[in-house]
């Protein structure tokens, strides 16, 4: 069914009417189609557009102005020889039709206000809570309502139909958004796992530092009582988001953010003790501090060539002098493409740093793709 374009199935997707399996198979098709994912991209933008009309009342002289209009038009058509039936049944026709639209205004207040977006919870282990009240074996999730573990229970949340996240004990998640083009969490303490098959930069998870932006994914997600986090991906790439400020985190790395800082930078989860300390002094350190100078050295010391994850996040989050100490170290590693110069990666040009961005060896072609749209031009 799937194994051509998914162009007929695209507007069911999109308001979700599909199956869970059917879904799923879509989602994998608008990864590696890009013609499907434009027409995708145009379908949910229209559904965007229809989503933010603002509802608005008649005004309260509308119907005195019609009377007044049809007892003008009566009173002409009297003063005519001929018969002007059709006229006298246009009242009954106004008034027909002004209670078809208080009915159907009624009708779809009733609608939404009983279909207001809702996940599913399950029990997974103890009795976790939404608000006050235990969910027992299953319960739904409405916007604004807490999730709450303690250090007995677990659960388990349906993201609308494009994924799970599991919460462990000891946790609080909050439901921000359930659109189709936005499914947002918030994790104020606590830890969750979640698997994602959508299309990128539909799932969100606010912590009190950073914003975790789903690229079709696995990942832990872990923060805790002073409000620090811990991201793990397990498979695809998650992005960091705070401020401007952004880490770009592929499977198998890591990054910690912390409130005040926002993300810190990324690194490959087998880095050795030595490199993940240094690193960690250096992002919360002073600038121009002699501990960050210390521990900057450390990491470029330590950098293996898998690390040019880091030493290339590290291009945007140095100064001058520490700047070009990086980009020495990553030529070393990883040699620059011919477009990239010195001179311009130390006066902190972008293009440059994206440029080089594609020698990196990370499935590059493809995050570029879920993240910016096509690599920049070489």
């Amino acid at each position: 069914m799937f194994r051509s374009h998914v162009t007929n199935q695209l507007a069911a997707y999109c308001h979700g009417e599909l199956a869970p399996e059917e879904s799923r198979c879509v989602a994998e098709h608008l990864m590696s189609c890009q013609r499907c994912r434009r027409e995708y991209e145009e379908i949910r933008f229209g559904v965007q557009l229809v989503t933010h009309l603002r509802r608005a009342s008649a005004p309260a002289t509308l119907w005195p102005e019609l009377e007044l209009q049809l007892d003008h038009m009566e009173a002409a058509q009297h003063a005519r020889p001929e018969p002007a039936r059709s006229l006298f049944t246009f009242r009954p026709l106004v008034a027909a039709g002004v209670a078809l639209l208080l009915v159907t205004s009624l009708s779809l207040w009733f609608y939404f206000r009983l279909t207001r977006p809702a996940w599913e919870v399950v029990s997974v282990a103890g009795q976790p809570r939404i608000g006050s009240r235990a969910i027992g074996t299953a319960g739904k999730l409405s916007l604004g309502e807490w999730l709450e573990t303690d250090d007995s229970s677990r659960a388990r949340i349906s993201v609308g139909d494009i994924g799970q996240v599991q919460v462990e004990p000891n946790s609080q998640v909050k439901l921000v958004a359930a659109r189709k083009s936005e499914h947002r969490l918030s994790l104020q303490r606590g830890k969750m796992h979640a698997f994602i098959w959508a299309p990128p930069r539909q799932f969100f998870v606010d912590t009190p530092s950073a914003v975790a932006v789903d690229l079709g994914c696995a990942y832990t997600l872990e923060v805790n009582d002073d409000g620090q986090g811990l991201l793990l991906v397990t498979s695809g790439w998650v992005a960091f988001e705070w401020k401007g400020r952004e880490s770009f985190v592929p499977a198998g790395a890591a990054c910690v953010t912390r409130p005040a800082l926002g993300p810190g930078t990324p690194y490959f989860s087998d880095s050795s003790d030595e490199f993940i300390g240094a690193l960690e002094r250096f992002d919360t350190a002073k600038a121009d501090d002699a501990v960050r100078a210390a521990a900057l050295e450390k990491v470029l010391a330590l950098a293996r060539e898998r690390d040019a994850l880091t030493l290339w996040h590290l291009l945007a989050r140095t100064n001058d002098n520490e700047r070009g100490l990086v980009y020495d170290r990553l030529a070393k590693l990883i040699p620059p493409p011919s477009e990239v110069t010195r001179e311009g990666v130390l006066r902190g040009d972008k293009q440059m740093r994206d440029l080089w961005w594609n020698q990196l060896g990370l499935g590059t072609a493809e995050f570029w793709r879920l993240w910016k749209g096509p690599a920049p031009n070489r």
